[in-house]
């Protein structure tokens, strides 16, 4: 073998650099690089590290393996000259090519065959997906499926009744808002028998790899005896689990091996064993790999950990399109406007009447930067991947964390994660004052639960003001009535702020706005 190396892969490896003028920059994607300290490009055209071997598709910096690189790329020859060290870290790198097929690398790129939660929010099923339900028999035996109709009324696909709506013992999933709220629903009918909610999408063509199940999601946070998850390829179970109530979501991968055109592949969502009812929030991917790779971790679409560094991802795993246009749109507005104040936070704040801070801060070019749903880690996302280092306001506003209340976040960790958030504002924007705003109530009364959790919240919140560059504000008291409860021309669906609202908080936070302002 070593013979083979020597005398025909290293000189074949050796000339073909040479006639590209820049080892290894364009090489096969399943060939060896080698310890070359010229920079390179990864295979999919981005940057890489230069100084990288690359075994099936797989990228490592060799330097996590080697302290020295013995193969230098020498400018003068254009070409890469390898000492006896160099020799022998070849061989090993062309029997590791040799072995890899028997090797399962991580973290190489897949092809995306289909997307559960953009198949789902289509009143007609896209191509190669269909609905089902195990109206007869049991789930696992394809014969006794019907399918789910899509329901206007309801704007759910189930079985409709005489009256137009939903029946309530047939299973189906709801997206009545948005595709962050594809609920589905299963139960067990009068016999004891469970009914499963069944997404199915057959292979319209031979997939060339592996077919994966890749960056599921499942949150059931209604149903205490868990739900059930099944997977099946055709009626062939691959993979069975129970997803316990939780309010954040369970995330699954699996690995269906070689298939064929005409396939199924089958998610079941249904309740589990000792329970009357199960489903949640259901997303996932189907992806394709060569034989022996497979994809990274699965991503926590639905809830990722606050410690992330996450923009709002789509269904596919990846950064959703419209979300990314909105961050585009307001870096770039920044960057033409320039303003001395800046909004940042969440749909609560996006929403601000662009009128009324113009009427009261004009002179400031206010700046608005709320972006609906957002939580922590997105706002810290933004933060990392925007312009606010570029631009150099007087005042920050920073507005955040409810929807890290909403996904049952405790006090702690939530001050804990805007501290985070406060320390990025400070790195990107050093001269800056902050001015950190209490979360706001919500619900129709301030005795409700979830304020209780909010004010304990707050209290954390204000011990993170310094009184220098960090100043602490609540207005939420503004927002309700003397007896303690929310109207509804203030908060008309119990959470966001309506324009009387707003008019309240300006008048509120105003005077603090100046005196910050005008220092």
């Amino acid at each position: 073998m070593f013979t083979l190396v020597d005398d025909l892969l290293l000189p074949l490896v050796l000339s073909v650099s040479k006639m590209c003028r820049s080892f290894p920059k364009t090489f096969p994607p399943a060939s060896v690089t080698v310890f070359s300290s010229k920079p390179t490009e990864s295979t999919d055209g981005t940057a890489s590290h230069p100084c990288r071997w690359v075994v099936g598709r797989v990228r490592r910096p060799c330097r996590a393996i080697l302290p020295v690189t013995p193969c230098v790329w020498d400018e003068r020859t254009k070409s890469v000259p390898c000492s006896a060290t160099g020799k022998t870290i070849f061989r090993f790198a062309v029997a590791l090519l040799v072995l890899s097929p028997t090797i399962a690398h991580a973290g190489g790129p897949g092809k995306t065959l289909a997307v559960y939660g953009d198949a789902a929010v289509s009143k007609t099923p896209t191509p190669g997906w269909s609905f089902l339900w195990n109206a007869s028999g049991k789930v696992g035996d394809s014969k006794g499926y019907s399918p789910l109709s899509y329901v206007e009324k309801a704007r759910a696909y189930g079985v409709m009744d005489e009256n137009g709506t939903l029946k309530p013992d047939v299973p189906s999933h709801n997206m009545s808002r948005d595709f962050f709220f594809l609920d589905i629903s299963a139960m067990r009918d009068k016999e004891g028998i469970a009914r499963f909610y069944i997404a199915s999408y057959t292979l319209a063509e031979d997939p060339a790899g592996e077919v994966w199940i890749n960056n599921g999601n499942l949150r059931n946070q209604a149903f205490r005896e868990g739900t059930a998850l099944q997977i099946y390829v055709n009626d062939e179970l691959k993979s069975q689990s129970l997803c316990k109530q939780d309010r954040f979501a369970t995330v699954f991968q699996e690995n269906l091996g070689r298939l064929k055109k005409g396939d199924a592949i089958r998610v079941a969502v249904g309740p589990g064993e000792k329970s009357p009812q199960g489903g949640g929030r259901l997303f996932f991917t189907i992806e394709e790999y060569p034989a022996g790779e497979k994809p990274a971790a699965p991503i926590p679409i639905l809830t990722p950990p606050l410690n992330a560094v996450n923009p709002e991802l789509g269904a596919d795993g990846k950064i959703h399109r419209v979300y990314a246009a909105k961050h585009q749109a307001q870096c770039k507005a920044l960057l033409a406007n320039n303003p001395e104040l800046v909004f940042i936070g969440d749909s609560i704040t996006a929403r601000w009447p662009a009128e009324l801070l113009q009427e009261k801060f004009g002179a400031f070019r206010p700046a608005n930067l709320g972006m609906g749903g957002d939580g922590i880690q997105n706002v810290l996302w933004r933060l990392q991947n925007g312009v606010l280092d570029q631009i150099h306001p007087k005042v920050i506003v920073l507005l955040i964390g409810t929807n890290n209340i909403t996904i049952g976040l405790t006090p702690d960790q939530i001050a804990d994660g805007i501290a985070s958030l406060l320390k990025a504002i400070q790195e990107k924007a050093p001269a800056s004052k902050i001015l950190l705003l209490g979360i706001l109530p919500r619900g129709e009364s301030i005795q409700e639960a979830s304020n209780e959790k909010i004010r304990q919240t707050n209290a954390k919140l204000a011990l993170l003001a310094d009184n220098k560059r960090i100043f602490y504000l609540e207005v939420g008291d503004k927002l309700v009535e003397p007896d303690g409860s929310i109207s509804r021309e203030i908060m008309p669906d119990k959470l966001h702020v309506a324009a009387p609202g707003y008019t309240r908080w300006m008048d509120a936070m105003k005077p603090t706005l100046d005196k910050l302002l005008n220092e």
